[in-house]
């Protein structure tokens, strides 16, 4: 009897332990910030445009869209200018948008756009 007890308890840490494992082994979920952007004068955010895209790749992030075609299919007209970037995670894209590279590059893009950034995770 207490044997049986050991084995099943042995056999429930170890399925636990295994969940765990697997827990771990998930991949992390993708992350999107989503960008509307009014640009208010051109040759100031073009300057923004050059910085940015290397900043995103090195966090792992790259555009999903960039500046294309709009419909707004339901609410407020969007923007002229929508943007989405995927990123591994959401951990990497804050990191991306706190980081000292980004943050410089907002500034030159400062008074050239008004813009609404949203990060939102994935599945």
């Amino acid at each position: 009897m207490m044997m049986s007890r050991l084995c099943a308890l042995t056999l429930a840490v170890g399925a636990l332990a295994a969940g765990s494992a697997l827990a771990l082994q998930q991949p992390a979920k993708k992350a999107y910030i989503l960008v509307q952007v009014e640009v208010t004068n051109a040759q100031q955010y073009g300057e923004y445009t050059k910085l940015s895209p290397a900043i995103i790749e090195k966090f792992g992030g790259h555009f999903l869209a960039r500046g294309g075609r709009v419909a707004t299919l339901e609410g407020p007209p969007a923007r002229s200018r929508v943007v989405v970037i995927e990123f591994p995670s959401f951990e990497r894209a804050k990191q991306f948008y706190d980081s000292p590279e980004y943050v410089a590059a907002r500034k030159v893009r400062a008074g050239a756009a008004d813009a609404q950034f949203v990060l939102v995770e994935g599945q």
